[in-house]
C-alpha cells in the first residue's frame, strides 16, 4: 500500500498466454484515488511516479531533501560544500511556498552541514530552518543569561550596574585549576621508574647484575610506599585503628596506649597528597576511561551552543575554535571560496560583552557539568576558557582590523578576567541545572554511540 492508492500485481493462471505476457511486461494496476477505476502502469518508473504523486507537498519536499542530503553525506567532507547547494535551494523554495519540512529532512540537512565544519554554512541552514518553522528552540535561552555586573570600582564593559549581581559575584567560587599536563608527565615519570625497576629485577640475572637488585628494590619500595601513604593516609589510619580495636585484647600493654600519627606531624607534608597527589591524578587520567562521563560533558557543550544560538556543535569545545568563531563573526564577507559563497550565511557579531559571555558559557559548560557530579576534572578542561581570552587578546595586539572591537569587549586585567570566568561558570551551571532533563536525555543518546549532530538537534527540539 503506497499513500492513499493501493497497487496490486495482477497475475492470472500461469497457464494462460496473456498472463505470461503481462508478467513479462511488468504490468501493474492501480486504483484511481478519485473514481476507483483501474489504470494500467506498464513499468517500474511509472510505479515510482505514481507513488511519489500520492504524497502531499510536505512529504515530497522532505523525501527529496533527505535524499539530497544522503548523497552529500555519502560523498564525504571534501565535496560537502558544493553538495549542499541543492538542499539549500530546496529549503529556500519550501520556505517561499510556506511548506514546513519534517524532522527527517532537517536531521539529514544538519548532518550534511556538519561535514563542512563551517559555522557560516551552519548558520545559514539554521536560519532557513527557523524561517521554515521546523526549528523552534535554537537560541531561545539567550535571554535567560544574566549579564556581568558592572561595579563602580571597575571599568568593566559587561552589563549594567546591579548590586545583587555584584554580591553574587563576590560569593562565587574560583574556576577550578587544572594542570593535566604536569600531572600526566609526573605519572609517566613515576610509571617509568617503577616499570624500570621491575624490568631490571626480572632480567638482572641474565646479565649477572643480581648485586644491584637490592638498590632497585629499595627505590621501588620507597616510591610505592610514599605514593600510597601520601594519598591514602586517612584510609590507612582508619583501617589500622579498626584492626587494633578488634584485636585490643591481643595487643601488648605498651601498644594499647599508642595513638595514630596526625597529618600535621608527618614529615614533608606526607599524608596530605601535596607531595605525590599529582602522580595519582595523572595515573587516573591515563588509566580511567569513562564514556558516560565524557558524554555528559559533550551533551552540556552541545546544549549550551544550541540554546545560546551559537552555530558550533563541537562535542568538545576548545579555545581555538571559540576564538576563530569570534573573529569570523567580525568579518563582513564569508570566508569560503567562490563556489560555495552562495550557501554561507551571516553570523551575529560575537565581539561584544554578550557575545563573549555566551562563548565562555559554552566553553565552561562541560566544566560546570563535571563539577556538579565529580570531584576532579577528567573529561573537561577549565583552561580552555582562559586560553580563549588569551587568543583574543593576542589577536587584539597583532591585528589592527579587529583591535578596537576586541579591546572594548575583553577584560582589562587578570583580576577582571578571573571574575568574568567565575561568572560565566556560574551561568553555565545555572543553565544546565534549569534544563537538566533535556541535557540528561541528550547525554544518554550520545552514550549510545550512534547519535549524530542531527540526532542531537532532534532531541533538543523534542521531536
Amino acid at each position: 500500500c503506497i499513500g492513499s492508492q493501493s497497487v496490486m500485481a495482477f497475475a492470472p493462471s500461469p497457464t494462460s498466454v496473456s498472463a505470461k505476457q503481462r508478467i513479462q511486461n511488468s504490468m501493474l494496476f492501480e486504483s484511481s484515488p478519485n473514481s476507483g477505476e483501474m489504470v494500467l502502469a506498464r513499468d517500474g518508473e511509472r510505479l515510482l511516479n505514481v507513488a511519489f504523486s500520492a504524497l502531499d507537498d510536505k512529504d515530497k519536499y522532505e523525501t527529496v531533501l533527505t535524499g539530497l542530503c544522503a548523497k552529500v553525506i555519502d560523498g564525504g567532507a571534501a565535496n560537502s560544500k558544493n553538495g549542499l547547494v541543492d538542499p539549500i535551494r530546496l529549503m529556500e523554495e519550501s520556505n517561499s511556498n510556506g511548506i514546513t519540512i519534517g524532522p527527517r529532512g532537517i536531521i539529514s540537512l544538519v548532518d550534511a552541514t556538519a561535514l563542512t565544519s563551517d559555522a557560516r554554512i551552519m548558520a545559514k541552514i539554521l536560519s532557513l530552518a527557523i524561517s521554515n518553522g521546523s526549528i523552534l528552540r535554537y537560541g531561545t535561552l539567550q535571554g535567560d543569561i544574566n549579564p556581568f555586573p558592572k561595579s563602580s570600582a571597575t571599568a568593566f564593559p559587561f552589563g549594567n550596574r546591579n548590586n545583587n549581581g555584584i554580591e553574587r559575584l563576590q560569593s562565587l567560587p574560583p574556576v577550578p585549576e587544572d594542570d593535566r599536563a604536569g600531572e600526566v608527565s609526573q605519572a609517566v615519570l613515576f610509571s617509568g621508574v617503577v616499570g624500570g625497576c621491575v624490568v631490571f629485577n626480572v632480567f638482572a640475572g641474565l646479565f649477572g647484575m643480581e648485586d644491584l637488585t637490592p638498590i632497585t628494590n629499595l627505590i621501588l619500595g620507597i616510591a610505592i610506599t610514599t605514593v600510597v601513604v601520601d594519598n591514602f593516609f586517612d584510609a590507612i589510619v582508619m583501617g589500622g585503628s579498626a584492626v587494633a580495636k578488634m584485636n585490643e585484647d591481643k595487643l601488648p600493654a605498651g601498644a594499647k596506649n599508642m595513638s595514630a600519627p596526625q597529618k600535621e606531624d608527618m614529615p614533608l607534608g606526607i599524608g596530605t597528597g601535596s607531595m605525590t597527589g599529582s602522580v595519582v591524578r595523572g595515573l587516573s587520567r591515563l588509566l580511567n576511561v569513562n564514556t558516560e562521563r565524557d558524554c555528559q560533558c559533550e551533551a552540556a557543550a552541545v546544549f549550551a551552543a544550541y540554546s545560546l544560538g551559537l552555530p558550533c556543535f563541537a562535542f568538545q569545545p576548545n579555545a581555538l575554535e571559540g576564538a576563530s568563531l569570534v573573529i569570523d563573526s567580525m568579518k563582513s564577507e564569508p570566508r569560503s571560496d567562490d563556489d560555495a559563497q552562495n550557501i554561507q550565511g551571516s553570523l551575529d557579531n560575537l565581539a561584544s560583552d554578550a557575545g563573549l559571555l555566551k562563548m565562555l558559557i559554552w566553553l565552561l559548560s562541560p566544566v560546570a557539568m563535571e563539577m556538579s557530579k565529580y570531584p576532579q576534572m577528567m573529561s573537561s578542561d577549565p583552561c580552555e576558557a582562559q586560553g580563549f581570552i588569551n587568543r583574543l587578546s593576542e589577536q587584539a595586539r597583532n591585528n589592527v582590523q579587529y583591535a578596537s572591537a576586541l579591546l572594548d569587549a575583553l577584560p582589562e586585567n587578570e583580576d577582571q578576567t578571573n571574575d568574568y570566568l567565575r561568572w560565566a561558570l556560574a551561568e553555565a551551571d545555572l543553565l544546565l541545572r534549569n534544563n537538566k532533563n533535556i541535557v540528561d536525555a541528550l547525554s544518554k543518546a550520545l552514550a549510545g554511540g550512534a547519535a549524530t549532530v542531527g540526532d542531537c538537534v532532534a532531541i533538543l527540539e523534542e521531536w
